[in-house]
């Protein structure tokens, strides 16, 4: 994943998500270091562990820094709420904190932050590839980070079960910020905003698709399931860039999920 650092008017750095694990975010606080200057906040997009594990090995290098985040990802950040603390702890214990460092201060909604001279729109964008998702946007140059809203032509976790909400989350954003200069997205190169956009509601749309096909044929059943990982794997030839073992098997069973859920409508 991605770890991002922005210079400040006032001669600071604002950091961006802080990687996976203690060996990757060892490595992105070396790269953050040499900048050297330093660190005024940290912003965490959302609460999947490769986003926010690195926490502590920063809060050590810049004590007191201030890290910030919506209440919904810092509580569960702090309470565990999905579990995913004590995943990644079963996982990959050697390289994973004993404890885990919840951001301190928190927003509800949209706001806008004043951070060392820096103007930052923080933009709440609810469920899609998280249970809460935060965008950052920075008037002065125009630039949007997005956090796993758009990953640049890799696999996206869908195990959420939240495609229908994460393309309405595309269509807002875009909207919102017609004149982007550049997107940031949690995984892959950045970019300008097309053809990142159009490339992830196509990834969306046609896993969508492939799954309602094979349902369709047969059923909620394993070999649907098989079927759709397949021609997904198939038409998608990417990277995974998560630390899950196999994304396109776990996406399967959260679009299932999706498409059995009773308030379930299609959204094409």
């Amino acid at each position: 994943m991605n770890t991002y650092w922005i210079e400040t008017p006032g001669g600071g750095l604002v950091v961006i998500d802080v990687q996976r694990d203690l060996v990757h975010a060892a490595q992105a606080l070396a790269a953050v270091k040499a900048v050297g200057k330093p660190v005024r906040a940290i912003l965490i997009t959302h609460a999947h562990p490769d986003h926010y594990t690195g926490l502590g090995l920063f809060r050590q290098a810049f004590p007191g820094v201030p890290v910030y985040s919506s209440k919904a990802t810092a509580d569960a950040i702090r309470y565990d709420t999905y579990g995913a603390n004590a995943g990644t702890q079963a996982d990959a214990p050697d390289i994973t904190p004993r404890e885990f460092v919840a951001p301190g201060v928190t927003f509800d909604g949209d706001t806008t932050l004043k951070i060392d001279g820096l103007t930052i729109v923080a933009r709440e964008l609810g469920a899609g590839e998280a249970p809460a998702t935060t965008a950052y946007y920075l008037p002065s140059t125009r630039e949007l980070f997005t956090g796993d809203a758009i990953l640049n032509r890799l696999h996206g976790p869908l195990r959420e079960a939240h495609t229908g909400p994460w393309l309405g989350i595309l269509d807002r954003i875009e909207a919102m910020y017609p004149n982007v200069t550049i997107v940031h997205p949690g995984h892959g190169a950045s970019g300008p905003k097309e053809p990142m956009f159009d490339d992830e509601r196509l990834y969306l749309r046609t896993c969508r698709a492939i799954a309602a096909e094979e349902i369709a044929r047969g059923g909620f059943t394993d070999a649907a399931k098989a079927a759709t990982i397949r021609r997904i794997n198939a038409r998608f030839p990417y990277t995974n860039p998560t630390g899950n073992k196999d994304i396109v098997s776990d996406s399967v069973d959260g679009l299932f999920r999706e498409f059995s859920a009773p308030s379930f409508a299609p959204l094409r």
